[in-house]
C-alpha cells in the first residue's frame, strides 16, 4: 500500500469540506457542519498563513483523507471506509517529516475526550498527554 501526502490544490477544497462536515463532531472549534462559503474563506485566509500547511492523503493514488498543521496543531481525517488500516499512522509519520522540513519543532494534537481512535494513534506514535483542558460556557 503506497501512502503519500500530496499538497492541496484548490480543486481538493470540496473533498476537505466533505471530510470536515463528516467529522465535525470530533473537532473542538467546529461545532456544526459548515457552508461552502465559510470553508472557502477559511482556506483562502490560511493559504496566506506561513504557519498553515496541508496535504491530501492518498493511497495508491486515490484520495482517502486530509492532513494539516496550523501553527503546531496537527489534524488528520481519514474517510470512514479507510480507517483502521494503518493509514493515519503512516500519514502522521509523513506529516512529521513535512513538519521537520518546515522547521516546526513541536506538534500538538488536540483530541476530544471521546475520540478514542485518535487518542490511540497519537499515543502509539509517542505523543504524550500534557494537560487536561477544562472549560465552561458562560451565558
Amino acid at each position: 500500500m503506497n501512502i503519500e501526502l500530496v499538497p492541496v490544490k484548490r480543486e481538493d477544497w470540496d473533498i476537505i469540506l466533505e471530510l470536515r462536515n463528516e467529522f465535525f463532531h470530533m473537532f473542538y472549534r467546529q461545532t456544526k457542519p459548515i457552508e461552502k462559503e465559510e470553508h472557502y474563506e477559511y482556506l483562502d485566509k490560511n493559504e496566506k498563513n506561513h504557519n498553515f500547511h496541508h496535504w491530501m492523503i492518498k493511497v495508491n493514488g486515490k484520495v482517502v483523507g486530509y492532513s494539516r498543521i496550523l501553527n503546531e496543531d496537527v489534524g488528520i481525517m481519514i474517510k470512514k471506509e479507510y480507517q483502521s488500516k494503518g493509514i493515519a499512522t503512516k500519514a502522521l509519520e509523513l506529516l512529521e517529516n513535512e513538519a521537520k522540513k518546515n522547521n516546526i519543532k513541536k506538534l500538538i494534537a488536540l483530541v476530544k475526550i471521546e475520540n478514542e481512535e485518535s487518542k490511540k494513534i497519537f499515543e502509539k506514535n509517542s505523543y504524550e498527554m500534557k494537560m487536561f483542558w477544562y472549560e465552561k460556557e458562560i451565558n
